[in-house]
């Protein structure tokens, strides 16, 4: 296969990453969560379910709107997520909990905004000329880019890191750069760059060889929700270490899903999700059925090296988490998957082909409800067949031909949650109930 010298310098540079540990992650969305000194409360659960990592959103003081993701400064720590009664400053409080995370063996990723402020920044008074301006010399509000459209955000305005003029970006990106050291120094592990893809490519670059020369133990998270191919690709050769997915808005039956896969794959480590902090719940989609939810996550943890859940996924919230409201998830509907969960995440921990990027093909079936695909390891050495059944109503029933030669080897386990199968026949028909996942494993 011909590589052009873009994709090839991306290639060598995804190369030095595949021996690296997935991630699997807890979004610890910081309002729904309380004060600071509450979190590690949830540290026990997070840990029984198997997550190693704890996605913290952006916790910097807010303008006007309260909105999380419209910050006033970069210096001090939202009230909305500080104990302000407290003695210790919120850096403080947060330095304290991530010391009780590592303790655990739990590392923190932290996300940063460098596209926009507030309205009412306290940045737009010290530095009125890091902004974007109208022709009018009206200041410019923050647009973020959906695929091929744009949408305006009334309460944030945009920092122009694409500033003509060398020193006044220079100074800009300085700033950026120090930000994340001292974000770093308060011992997170690895930075999430909200909106990455609108960032100057040859920032991000910089941004990440500088904080890794420094910091050779800090991962870099690229924001890419909403940018097209070309722009991962972009991310990609700027060196972040992993990229989300769109497992979340998959069908299960469309090629685009795998597709994005095989062009990604090589280039960077992928984390899928059934849901995040800004998407439905699939609890209010599919009506509190728990075999829903039982089988998106599954297959979101084994489809790719990295896994995420936000908040309340554990207890079936069906009310959407935003960055404007509070609520008590755990009396939003009290389902219970985190016994599920942690055997789903045991299995990945346990078997090294859902740790890496690997060969995904589609099984065709005859029942539109059975989903079934093969996974080959990079050796070569592993394979998987996963089974589901997304009718989760009802049982169904499939028919493998010749499951030995699907999988290459005559000795076969199974490896799924319950109800396993312990003797294996070239040919299997196989009853699956209400949401069901079968995973059957063979190593050469």
């Amino acid at each position: 296969m011909y590589l052009s010298k873009k994709y090839v310098r991306i290639y060598i540079l995804s190369k030095k990453k595949r021996g690296e540990i997935p991630l699997k992650i807890y979004n610890l969305f910081p309002i729904i969560a309380g004060p600071i000194p509450n979190w590690k409360f949830k540290l026990k659960d997070i840990l029984y379910m198997g997550f190693d990592h704890i996605y913290i959103n952006p916790i910097f003081a807010t303008g006007y709107s309260k909105n999380l993701y419209a910050p006033k400064n970069f210096v001090d720590f939202s009230e909305q997520v500080i104990d302000i009664f407290s003695e210790k400053s919120g850096i403080e409080q947060f330095e304290e909990f991530i010391e009780e995370a590592h303790k655990l063996g739990i590392k923190i990723i932290f996300e940063v905004i460098f596209t926009h402020t507030s309205i009412d920044s306290d940045l737009l008074i010290e530095h009125p000329e890091w902004y974007s301006y109208e022709k009018n010399g009206k200041i410019k509000k923050f647009s973020i880019k959906n695929y091929t459209t744009w949408i305006e955000w009334g309460d944030l305005i945009e920092i122009n890191n694409h500033c003509e003029d060398e020193i006044i970006r220079m100074e800009l990106w300085t700033y950026w750069e120090n930000l994340i050291f001292s974000i770093i120094d308060t011992g997170v592990d690895i930075i999430k760059l909200h909106s990455s893809f609108n960032l100057p490519i040859k920032f991000v670059k910089q941004l990440i060889t500088n904080t890794k020369s420094k910091y050779p133990h800090v991962k870099f998270i690229g924001d890419n929700l909403g940018a097209n191919f070309s722009d991962m690709l972009d991310l990609a050769s700027a060196g972040v270490d992993y990229l989300f997915t769109s497992f979340k808005w998959w069908d299960f039956k469309a090629t685009w899903f795998l597709e994005q896969h095989y062009k990604l794959k090589e280039f960077v480590k992928l984390i899928s999700f059934p849901e995040n902090y800004d998407t439905e719940r699939l609890a209010q989609k599919y009506n509190c059925n728990i075999s829903a939810l039982k089988i998106w996550y599954a297959i979101s943890a084994l489809m790719n090296s990295g896994v995420m859940i936000p908040i309340g996924f554990e207890h079936g919230s069906k009310t959407k988490i935003n960055d404007l409201n509070s609520f008590s998830y755990e009396d939003d509907n009290n389902l219970d998957l985190k016994d599920y969960i942690k055997i789903i995440n045991k299995i990945k921990n346990n078997f090294k082909i859902f740790n890496e990027e690997n060969d995904i093909y589609i099984i065709n079936q005859e029942n539109y409800n059975i989903f079934e695909i093969k996974k080959v390891s990079l050796s070569k050495e592993e394979f998987v067949l996963i089974i589901a059944n997304l009718n989760f109503e009802n049982e169904e029933t499939t028919y493998i031909s010749d499951i030995f030669s699907m999988l290459e080897n005559n000795y076969i386990i199974d490896i799924s949650p319950y109800n396993k199968i312990e003797n294996f026949y070239k040919n299997l028909q196989i009853t699956l109930k209400a949401g069901e996942i079968k995973i059957f494993y063979t190593k050469k």
